[in-house]
């Protein structure tokens, strides 16, 4: 009896340390999910004839995969902004950052396409790298020589609500500058936006517009509340 009991109490005592160590061996093994980390960035500078040299980059990255969008919009060049896909790679000490391997679904002039972009990004700056593209032959561009390309602006991080604000707002008022505008266009014309400038810090903007015989220019005030954007002031500009 007295062996019995013994041997029942070993028993117990070695199944309780096999659960023990199969429930410590599966906590051991459970994987942390990659952190989400948002990542923005711009460049503004005024040119001599008054307009502005311009770039924003948005960066959703999630583990090794990343999202968002870049808008490159020099003042007298053609602009090109777009969403784009793909990959981070890890932290290249030579240039002190990391490089995004990206897919930008680009739209320039009217026209979309989908092409390779390179992104060297840190902590506090980052830049697009460009170079000249051929087709694969799919319709998809990418560099012809990737050990051969030139930095655009060198964008300096800021915070992801000020990009936003500058991203949503701006689309918004190109999208309704025919109601915005204060005055009406002229010979049958149609106000359409060609240039927007949006300052966060004050929640104000400014606009210049067209119907391809008289132009205005404007100065307004606004409210975002997350893609919903309010113009509560317009003054226009002389």
């Amino acid at each position: 009896m007295k062996k019995s009991l013994i041997f029942t109490i070993g028993l117990i005592i070695c199944v309780a340390f096999v659960i023990f160590v199969v429930k410590n061996k599966k906590q051991s093994t459970l994987v942390t999910p990659p952190q989400h980390i948002a990542m923005c960035y711009q460049y503004v500078k005024e040119t001599s004839n008054g307009y502005q040299d311009r770039a924003l980059l948005e960066m959703n990255i999630l583990g090794e995969n990343v999202t968002g969008e870049y808008r490159n919009l020099p003042a007298e060049k053609d602009s090109k902004v777009g969403t784009f896909t793909g990959t981070v790679g890890p932290m290249d000490p030579t240039i002190g950052g990391r490089i995004a391997h990206l897919w930008w679904n680009s739209l320039a002039e009217g026209m979309h396409m989908t092409e390779q972009l390179n992104i060297e990004f840190g902590e506090g700056s980052a830049v697009a790298l460009f170079g000249e593209m051929v087709d694969r032959g799919d319709g998809t561009y990418v560099y012809k020589n990737e050990n051969n390309l030139t930095p655009g602006f060198q964008m300096w991080q800021t915070d992801c609500a000020s990009v936003q604000d500058m991203i949503i707002v701006e689309q918004y008022v190109r999208d309704n500058i025919k109601t915005i505008a204060p005055e009406k266009p002229v010979l049958g014309g149609s106000w359409y936006a060609t240039t927007v400038y949006i300052n966060p810090s004050t929640k104000t903007g400014t606009a210049t517009y067209e119907d391809g015989h008289i132009q205005g220019k404007i100065r307004f005030g606004y409210t975002r509340n997350g893609e919903q954007v309010m113009i509560n002031s317009v003054q226009p500009i002389q």
